[in-house]
């Protein structure tokens, strides 16, 4: 009789249930270096507008000029807070590069309440401590590390609010550029 030389599969055991869905909640993504945004707009002027920002393996889906202003307002306010960052940092390597690319997907129905946090650690290897700022904003956290990633990504940033404008019907309310910060002396 022939021997069987096959394995059977394992089972995940650890939820309980391989066949257990599983929904990510929140994730961090992190901008170092220079950034580039693609830009796909379907039905423009109409009230099915849709404009998709794709940043590398991050993509961002708006439906309204009004959530592309209140992203780009929450990420000017980190600006402040870049204090001590280093001007072009690192990409860190990430484990697992050689099998594929994590690719996040984000829906925005509305302008995210937004919260800027600074952080440093000092880094013994380095001799030296390293700044950060994490933007709390909705289902994502972004880490921002270095001057050049927050730069090009503003100025991408500003790039789709001028074409929102143009794409959506409301884009008419939302001309002032979203990433200048007003003050009380300010029109």
């Amino acid at each position: 009789m022939p021997k069987n030389t096959t394995r059977p599969a394992r089972k995940n055991t650890a939820a309980g249930n391989a066949q257990t869905p599983a929904i990510v909640t929140h994730t961090t993504a992190i901008i170092t270096g220079p950034q580039n945004a693609t830009i796909s707009i379907t039905a423009a002027g109409t009230e099915h507008a849709q404009m998709v920002v794709a940043f590398g393996h991050l993509m961002m889906t708006f439906r309204s000029a009004e959530a592309v202003c209140d992203v780009i307002a929450g990420f000017a306010t980190v600006r402040s807070a870049l204090a001590g960052a280093d001007g072009h940092a690192p990409y860190p390597q990430q484990p697992g590069a050689e099998f594929g690319a994590p690719a996040i997907s984000i829906l925005w129905l509305g302008g995210p309440e937004h919260t800027v946090i600074p952080g440093a650690r000092y880094v013994p290897e380095q001799r030296r401590t390293v700044h950060w700022v994490d933007l709390h904003m909705g289902p994502i956290t972004w880490r921002v590390t270095d001057r050049v990633g927050y730069d090009t990504l503003m100025d991408e940033f500003r790039r789709v609010h001028r074409a929102a404008v143009g794409v959506f019907l409301d884009g008419g309310r939302y001309r002032r550029d979203p990433s200048k910060i007003l003050d009380s002396f300010d029109d």
